[in-house]
C-alpha cells in the first residue's frame, strides 16, 4: 500500500497560525452585529480562512481528496436544502449561509492546516494552553458565582448572558467565557485523551497525569453530567486499552460486548438504552425526567417529518412541557431539523473516520496519537446523546472531524521518527537495501 511522505503532503509551516487563532477565538465571549449577521471572533477567523483552506484541499496540498470529504460536504448541503425547504431561501439566506460556513470552514481548516504530527501537536498544545489560562477563572467562578471574564468583556462589547443555576455538589457551575456551563465542560472534555496521548507522549506517568488532570479540573468546574460522561467514557476506553493491550482484536471484542449488552438491555428491560443513560448519568433526577420526555415527543415529530425534518420550528409537546424548549441531544436535534438523511450522512462520516483510521498499521507515537484522537472524538460523540452542541462547540466538533484525516496520508515511520527533533531516530536516517542505487544515465558531450 502506497503512502505519502509528510514532506510531500505539505510544504507549509508545521505551526499554522490559524490553528492558534481559531482555538483562542473559540473561547472568546464577545460578539457584534453587522447588518443582520451576528459575528464573533471565531466566525471572523472562519470567514478569513475558508477560501484558502478549500483551495489547499482542491489543489492537493491537503492530501488526497477522500470519500470522507464528500460525505461531509453532502451533509452540509443537505442541511442547507432542508433549511431552504422548511423556511425559504429568501427568509433565511443569511442564516443558511453562516450555518454552512460554520460547518465547512472548521472542517476544511483542520483538514488543510493539520497535515502532520507537528501541526497536530501544535493544535493540542494551544488547546491545553487555553485550558491552563481559563482554569483559575473557572475555579474562582465555582467558588464565588462571579464571572470576571464576562464582566470584563461586557464593559466594552456584547457578551453571552449569564445563566443562573442552583449549586451542585456545593459548588457553582462555571460558565467562564462560553454560552452555557454545559458547553464549557463539553468543549474542553476532548482535551482529556488528547493531552494524555499527544502532549504526554514519552513522559512519566505522574507528569502525564498532572497535565491531563488540568483538563479534567476544567471539565469538573462545569458540573455538567454530559461533560462528566464524556470524560468517563474516555477514561474507560483508556483503561480498556491498557488492561487488554495483549489482545490483538481488543476493540472488536469491546464492540461485541457492547452489542451484547445493548441487546440484553433492550430485550430484558422495560426502558431503552437512552432512558437508562439519562437516568443514571445525570446529577439531578429532574434533568433525567425532562430528557426522557423530550426524547419521546421529539421522536413523534421526527416520524411525522422523516425526510426534511422541521427546520428551526418548535417541536410539539404537551402544555405541561411548554417551558422545556431545549432538546439536550445533539443527534436528536440533527434528525429533528434535517431528517434521517441528515443523521445518516453525519453518522456515516463519523463511522468512516473511525473505520479508516482504525485500519492504519501505526506503531509507537503515531499509534498513541491516533488512539488519543479517536478516544476524544468517541467521548464527544457519545456524550452528544445527552447534550446539544451549538455555537463554538458545534464548530469545534466540525473541526475535530477534520483534524485527524492527515493520519490517512502519512508514513508512520517518518512521522514518528523524522519529525521529532529530539528523537534519536532523527539522527540516523540510513536505509539499508540489497539493491544498488540506480546510476544516472551518461550525458553526451
Amino acid at each position: 500500500m502506497a503512502v505519502i511522505s509528510p514532506s510531500r503532503v505539505s510544504d507549509r509551516t508545521e505551526k499554522p497560525i490559524v490553528l492558534a487563532l481559531l482555538v483562542i477565538f473559540f473561547v472568546m465571549p464577545f460578539f457584534f452585529f453587522l447588518g443582520g449577521l451576528k459575528l464573533s471572533g471565531y466566525r471572523l477567523v472562519l470567514l478569513a480562512f475558508i477560501l484558502p483552506a478549500v483551495f489547499h484541499w482542491l489543489n492537493g496540498s491537503a492530501g488526497k481528496i477522500r470519500r470522507i470529504d464528500f460525505l461531509f460536504i453532502g451533509f452540509t448541503f443537505w442541511v442547507a436544502l432542508t433549511m431552504t425547504i422548511n423556511h425559504g431561501l429568501a427568509e433565511k439566506w443569511e442564516f443558511i449561509g453562516m450555518l454552512m460556513i460554520e460547518m465547512l470552514a472548521p472542517y476544511f481548516i483542520a483538514r488543510s492546516y493539520i497535515r502532520n504530527l507537528a501541526s497536530f501537536r501544535y493544535f493540542v498544545w494551544w488547546f491545553f494552553l487555553v485550558i491552563l489560562v481559563l482554569l483559575p477563572f473557572a475555579i474562582f467562578e465555582s467558588l464565588t458565582e462571579k464571572t470576571p471574564l464576562l464582566d470584563l468583556f461586557g464593559k466594552v462589547m456584547n457578551v453571552y448572558k449569564k445563566w443562573p443555576f442552583e449549586p451542585r455538589l456545593g459548588l457553582e457551575r462555571a460558565q467562564v467565557t462560553m454560552p452555557h456551563p454545559i458547553l464549557f465542560g463539553v468543549f474542553f472534555a476532548p482535551a482529556f485523551a488528547l493531552v494524555w496521548y499527544v502532549l504526554g507522549w514519552n513522559r512519566k506517568f505522574f507528569s502525564k497525569a498532572g497535565l491531563t488532570g488540568i483538563a479534567g479540573a476544567a471539565v469538573f468546574c462545569s458540573l455538567s453530567s454530559g461533560a462528566f460522561m464524556n470524560v468517563i467514557i474516555q477514561m474507560a476506553l483508556m483503561a480498556w486499552n491498557k488492561l487488554f493491550q495483549f489482545l490483538r482484536q481488543k476493540w472488536k471484542v469491546l464492540l461485541t460486548c457492547f452489542a451484547i449488552l445493548f441487546f440484553v438491555l433492550e430485550v430484558g428491560s422495560n426502558r431503552n438504552l437512552f432512558q437508562i443513560f439519562a437516568t443514571h448519568m445525570t446529577l439531578t433526577p429532574g434533568t433525567a425526567w425532562a430528557r426522557i420526555n423530550t426524547f419521546t415527543f421529539v421522536s413523534d415529530d421526527i416520524l411525522r417529518n422523516p425526510i426534511f425534518g422541521i427546520g428551526l420550528r418548535d417541536w410539539t409537546r404537551p402544555h405541561w412541557m411548554v417551558l422545556l424548549s431545549s432538546v439536550d441531544n445533539f443527534w436528536l436535534v440533527i434528525t429533528l431539523r434535517h431528517g434521517f438523511p441528515g443523521l445518516f450522512l453525519l453518522g456515516v462520516t463519523v463511522i468512516t473516520i473511525f473505520v479508516q483510521l482504525g485500519r492504519r498499521p501505526f506503531t509507537g507515537e503515531m499509534a498513541d496519537v491516533r488512539l488519543g484522537y479517536l478516544i476524544s472524538l468517541c467521548g464527544l460523540c457519545v456524550s452528544a446523546f445527552t447534550v446539544h452542541l451549538w455555537d463554538a462547540t458545534f464548530c469545534f466538533f466540525m473541526f475535530l472531524l477534520g483534524a485527524g484525516i492527515w493520519m490517512l496520508d502519512v508514513d508512520d515511520e517518518e512521522e514518528s521518527d523524522a519529525k521529532r527533533p529530539d528523537s534519536p531516530a532523527s539522527e540516523r536516517k540510513i536505509r539499508y537495501t540489497r539493491f544498488p542505487k540506480e546510476r544516472p544515465a551518461p550525458v553526451a558531450e
